[in-house]
């Protein structure tokens, strides 16, 4: 089974299970075993796109094993307001899912930075290189630092948004990027310095952009889902046109 699930990140430690603090995963899997939908240990519950804390998502996918039948509406129920189901499928996932992110740059912020070259150093980030230096990297978990990724800049009234497409990125990589775009924008750093960076001629450990503006917007995994009309009409309504409004979850 693999439920489509939004979320406010604002109030969750991250997405997947911890000792000790609130996470998307938990409520998810205590909603399910309440209501006598799986067994913790045997569903082999997991989220598919780990979010750091504060990030939201318009779109995370979750994947478990069950052999009873999932009423959307009813978990939604028994979920907390800050989570929803929208939809689920029984299809086999297409792998590797694509994935899109979109940081929403702010009125304040937006005013201030120098659009044409966000859209410039954008060109710069897009395709294939070695994100060392835009990343907290767990050597532990990742064989490669190389990701390749589509990043474009488009502006929405008096917001910017960045959108950011590719089948995998590291930890606070998006984040660390839209810093470097930032500071890019406001002449911190030139564009000869940005490409040793991602060549590794030189070395900078970037600090991560405000992980609340991050939205995890869209996974596409080749799957047909059941969707909750209901679901889907209230967080549209809470959420005022996802694609457009700012924080998209912050009138929640």
């Amino acid at each position: 089974m693999i439920l489509k699930i939004a979320y406010k990140g604002k109030d969750f430690c991250g997405s997947q299970i911890q000792a000790k603090g609130r996470t998307v995963e938990g409520e998810v899997i205590s909603a399910l075993e309440r209501l006598d939908l799986i067994d913790k240990k045997a569903s082999r519950f997991r989220i598919l796109s780990r979010t750091d804390k504060g990030v939201s998502a318009c779109c995370n996918l979750a994947k478990f094993e069950t052999k009873k039948n999932v009423d959307i509406e009813r978990l939604n129920h028994e979920l907390p307001t800050d989570i929803f189901i929208l939809g689920k499928s029984e299809g086999v996932l297409k792998l590797p899912v694509k994935k899109h992110y979109v940081y929403v740059v702010g009125f304040s912020d937006a005013k201030r930075l120098d659009l044409d070259k966000l859209k410039h150093v954008a060109k710069l980030f897009s395709g294939k290189h070695d994100f060392s230096n835009f990343a907290r990297i767990e050597k532990d978990k990742e064989k490669t630092s190389v990701r390749e990724i589509e990043v474009n800049v488009e502006v929405s009234g008096n917001l910017i948004l960045i959108h950011f497409h590719g089948t995998g990125f590291l930890w606070q990589m998006i984040r660390r990027i839209v810093r470097c775009m930032y500071d890019f924008s406001y002449g911190k750093i030139d564009e000869s310095e940005i490409l040793g960076l991602l060549s590794l001629k030189i070395s900078k450990n970037y600090s991560a952009a405000d992980a609340c503006n991050l939205i995890l917007f869209d996974i596409d995994a080749g799957l047909k889902f059941d969707e909750d009309v209901r679901a889907k009409k209230k967080i549209d309504k809470k959420m005022g046109l996802l694609e457009r409004e700012m924080f998209f979850f912050s009138q929640l």
